[in-house]
């Protein structure tokens, strides 16, 4: 290879790395890679046992990353950079197979530049290459895989022979569906020159493909396994799909349809190209393209599962046709120049799609991350927390040890959603919630709608199932609501019951204390709860104040106020901390409150990980939210009273947050 050739190699291996970097941490961990933390946490010696079990899919990639992790961390950028790694060995792999593919045609050097730059900008293998999970990795060893059986039909020594018999013995253990790319490279020595007994032993190795996927469709189960998270399609049409996720990353619909046309008239132009190959070349090309294809369709009759990751194997080959459109003579040869050019274009749409691209600025994977840090900013250590369904809970360990300095709740499930059940009916439903939630005064549910259907099916018209609408639907349950965010693939909801779960007991302040604000509005007292085990009063930087706040009116308000929380050492200049907001985030707003009938407002207010330890004031106040100055707040009538419309209600001391 010639040095200019070299150059070009270099640097695109530099932009394929950059862009793999680029935003490595902009999203959030999804599912998947949260269950990829959680499994890389196991001891080493189940990990390690994992290897001789058929049923873990690939569990060398767990013992790697739990390695990896002992270096490097356990940061998102940190899990992710493995992928970013192999994703950009793919590239190299992916060009050299291409390379390969090409023998000595003139067209050589072109095929090669354009099959490095088709899988450094292909959405696909990009997505795969910021993603804490295994399929990066498979689509370097695939990628060198078939690149070591082109060499090797074509040298036909025992030396290339032996390294990819010993790399396939390596990716079986990397993911076990690599085998059904072992399989095909085994078709392709059998039929790479005439060998005796080739058609009795192909079709061995095809009846041990077909075990497989029946094995495989044993453990998915049934139609029932697959419904609402996962796609269910038929053959045919997770050819399309297939089509549509390894060009652009994206479902039908999720693009302009035309935006498929240079993808789709490229490969046909590689399709013929292959006429110019060596016969050698199309076998490896056609068997390892086609056979795990067909094999993974067989299962689809049954299951109905369909996931394009689980055809990561045959990605190279794709990319491989692709680039041998470049390898025309004459005007064909323009065509496969203009189609590039245009995917290329594609590609960079792609990314950058708002909503969809994952380069858009926007969330496209499910936000976790923010919506346990809104819990963690206001969750008190006496709440019920559920989280829907049961398998988010490694997503709450890993987010919550990061955004919180102490100890969450102890999160909730309903196991039984899951288990198996298909007739579970409300009156279940109502029996384990009354067992789960009594005595709790605040609950906060994390759902993720998506996942939560496939276990927990909503009625027609209803946006969640059982779960989701105790939450949704607070006011039909008597209690209160006291926030909802909704947040890209997962919604957190609050409420707070006047009384305790089902018990009934009534919830009194610990420290009773009597200020007037305005003419009617009357604070009862205050809870302070104890985060440290210290007890109330002392908490640690980068942690929250857990306040509760009761009230009473002396008759009904004509307007709906503010309350201001704030945190000050020096109370004459700006505070340190605080809260703001109309009573349980706007669903409690003063105009509806009864005299006789006391309300109570959890608060929480959040202290800064670097504020500096001592003691402090916690200030309270209420003003009309037309008017945030001074001159809106209401007076306040107490010994307490510190000035414009300000009650002394606590102090309190900070220490350290690794105190």
């Amino acid at each position: 290879m010639k040095w200019r050739p070299l150059v070009i190699w270099l640097i695109i291996g530099v932009t394929a790395l950059t862009i793999r970097l680029y935003r490595l941490d902009a999203q959030s961990l999804w599912l998947d890679e949260g269950n990829s933390w959680a499994m890389a946490m196991q001891p080493w010696g189940i990990l390690f046992r994992d290897l001789l079990q058929p049923s873990a899919a690939y569990p060398l990639y767990h013992i790697l990353l739990k390695g990896w992790m002992c270096v490097a961390g356990m940061s998102e950028w940190a899990l992710r950079l493995p992928s970013a790694l192999a994703g950009t060995l793919s590239v190299a792999f992916v060009a050299l197979a291409a390379r390969t593919a090409a023998g000595t045609s003139p067209r050589r050097e072109g095929i090669t530049i354009a099959a490095l730059v088709i899988s450094t900008l292909s959405p696909f293998a990009i997505w795969y290459a910021q993603e804490a999970k295994v399929y990066a990795l498979v689509l370097a060893v695939s990628a060198a895989m078939i690149w070591l059986t082109l060499w090797a039909v074509q040298a036909d020594h025992s030396q290339a022979w032996f390294w990819l018999i010993g790399l396939a013995l390596i990716a079986l253990f990397i993911h076990r569906l690599t085998a059904l790319l072992s399989l095909s490279i085994a078709l392709v020595w059998l039929f790479s020159r005439p060998r005796r007994y080739r058609f009795v032993l192909a079709a061995g190795l095809i009846g041990i493909g077909i075990g497989m996927i029946a094995a495989m469709a044993a453990g998915v189960g049934s139609d029932r396994a697959a419904r609402g998270a996962s796609i269910a399609a038929d053959p045919l049409m997770a050819l399309w799909l297939t089509i549509t996720r390894f060009s652009l990353d994206r479902w039908p619909g999720d693009l302009e349809w035309f935006w498929l046309l240079p993808w789709l008239l490229m490969f046909g132009l590689g399709l013929l190209s292959l006429r110019h190959v060596s016969p050698n070349v199309r076998l490896v090309l056609g068997v390892t393209g086609s056979l795990p294809l067909i094999l993974f369709s067989l299962q689809l009759f049954v299951t109905r599962l369909y996931e394009t990751r689980y055809l990561m194997i045959i990605f190279p080959v794709w990319i491989i046709i692709l680039a041998l459109g470049i390898g025309h003579t004459g005007w064909l040869r323009s065509v496969g120049w203009l189609m590039l050019i245009g995917m290329i274009t594609t590609a960079g749409l792609a990314i950058t799609q708002p909503r969809f691209g994952l380069f858009s600025g926007d969330p496209v994977k499910e936000q976790y991350r923010d919506a346990i840090a809104e819990l963690a900013r206001r969750v008190h250590p006496d709440d019920a927390v559920v989280i829907h369904p049961g398998y988010l809970r490694p997503l709450y360990d890993y987010y919550t040890a990061r955004f919180s300095v102490d100890p969450m709740p102890q999160p909730i499930t309903f196991a039984n959603f899951w288990t198996g059940e298909t007739d579970y009916s409300q009156r279940e439903w109502d029996v384990e919630r009354r067992e789960a939630l009594t005595g709790y005064t605040r609950s906060w549910l994390i759902i993720a709608p998506d996942h939560a259907r496939t276990i927990d099916p909503p009625l027609p018209g209803d946006e969640y199932g059982l779960v989701g609408n105790f939450w949704a639907f607070s006011r039909e349950q008597r209690t209160w609501p006291c926030g909802i965010w909704r947040f890209h693939g997962v919604h957190l909801f609050c409420q707070e019951a006047p009384e305790a779960y089902i018990t009934g007991e009534i919830v009194r302040p610990t420290t009773p204390l009597t200020a007037l604000f305005g003419d009617h509005l009357q604070l009862l007292g205050y809870t302070l709860k104890a985060t440290t085990p210290v007890g109330p009063g002392v908490y640690r930087a980068g942690s929250n104040i857990p306040l509760s706040l009761f009230w009473d009116v002396q008759q009904p308000l004509s307007e709906d106020y503010s309350l201001f929380i704030h945190l000050c050492r020096d109370c004459e200049q700006p505070p340190v901390a605080g809260d703001d907001g109309q009573p349980l985030t706007g669903y409690l707003p003063t105009s509806t409150w009864l005299p006789g009938k006391p309300a109570r407002d959890d608060r929480a207010v959040y202290l800064p990980p670097d504020l500096a330890p001592g003691q402090y004031r916690l200030l309270i106040g209420w003003y009309r939210p037309t008017d945030p100055t001074p001159a809106g707040r209401l007076p306040v009538y107490s010994e307490r009273s510190l000035g414009d419309g300000r009650l002394w209600l606590a102090t309190i001391e900070v220490i350290a947050g690794d105190e």
